[in-house]
C-alpha cells in the first residue's frame, strides 16, 4: 500500500513574509534618512546663523565717502573776494578811512583809519533819505538789494555813506578820502571797493 499523503499545513496569507512588509520597511529607512538629514541640515544652519551673527556684531565697518573736488566757479562782473584783505585803491596822496558794520548785531566788520564820527545821527539822516533807485557806487552789488545813501563831496573830499539792506542782513557803510591827487580817479574807484566790502561782509 502506498503511503497516505502528508497534509502540508497551510499557513495564512497575512502571516507570510511577503513584498509589501519589505515595501514598508524600505519607507521607514528612507523616512529615518530623511529626518536624519533635516536634523544635520537644520543644525548646521543654525550653527552658521549664530556665526554669522556674531561676527557681524563684533565687526568693525567704516566707510570712507571719497571727496570730490568740485571746480570753483567765480563770477567775474562780481570781482567775489575770498580773503579778509581790501584792496584799497592805489593812490599814496589820498588818505581812505573805511568802517563797515552791521546795524542789526552792532558787529563790525571790517574798518580802517575810523575816524570819530557821530554814527547814530549818520545813520538817522540815511533813514529819512529815500531808496536809491539807481547809483554808479552801487552798480556791481547784485540787484534786489534796499539802498540808501548820503554822498557829500567839495574840491579836496569825498564822503560816502550807505544802508545796504539784504534779506538777511543790514549793512551801515561809510567810506571817505581826504585830499586825494586825483578826485575823480578816486571817485571811480569806489564801486570796486563797495562791491569787495559787500561779499567780504557774507564771508564774515
Amino acid at each position: 500500500m502506498l503511503p497516505k499523503e502528508e497534509k502540508i499545513k497551510k499557513i495564512p496569507d497575512d502571516k507570510q513574509p511577503g513584498l509589501f512588509d519589505k515595501e514598508d520597511e524600505r519607507k521607514r529607512l528612507t523616512k529615518k534618512r530623511r529626518f536624519i538629514y533635516l536634523a544635520l541640515i537644520l543644525t548646521t544652519g543654525l550653527s552658521l546663523s549664530f556665526w554669522i551673527y556674531r561676527s557681524a556684531k563684533n565687526a568693525n565697518f567704516s566707510i570712507k565717502i571719497p571727496s570730490i573736488n568740485l571746480p570753483k566757479f567765480k563770477a567775474k562782473s562780481l570781482s567775489i573776494k575770498t580773503t579778509a584783505n581790501i584792496s584799497l585803491p592805489k593812490d599814496s596822496d589820498s588818505s581812505w578811512s573805511i568802517f563797515l558794520k552791521r546795524i542789526d548785531t552792532d558787529s563790525i566788520i571790517y574798518q580802517h583809519n575810523q575816524e570819530n564820527i557821530e554814527l547814530n545821527s549818520v545813520l538817522t539822516k540815511i533813514d529819512k533819505t529815500n531808496l536809491a533807485t539807481t547809483s554808479a557806487y552801487t552798480s556791481t552789488l547784485p540787484q534786489g538789494l534796499k539802498i540808501k545813501e548820503i554822498i557829500q563831496e567839495d574840491t579836496k573830499n569825498f564822503s560816502y555813506f550807505s544802508k545796504i539792506t539784504t534779506p538777511s542782513q543790514e549793512l551801515f557803510l561809510i567810506i571817505k578820502t581826504i585830499d586825494p591827487k586825483d578826485l575823480a580817479q578816486a571817485k571811480k574807484s569806489l564801486p570796486d571797493l563797495i562791491n569787495q566790502l559787500y561779499w567780504y561782509s557774507l564771508e564774515k
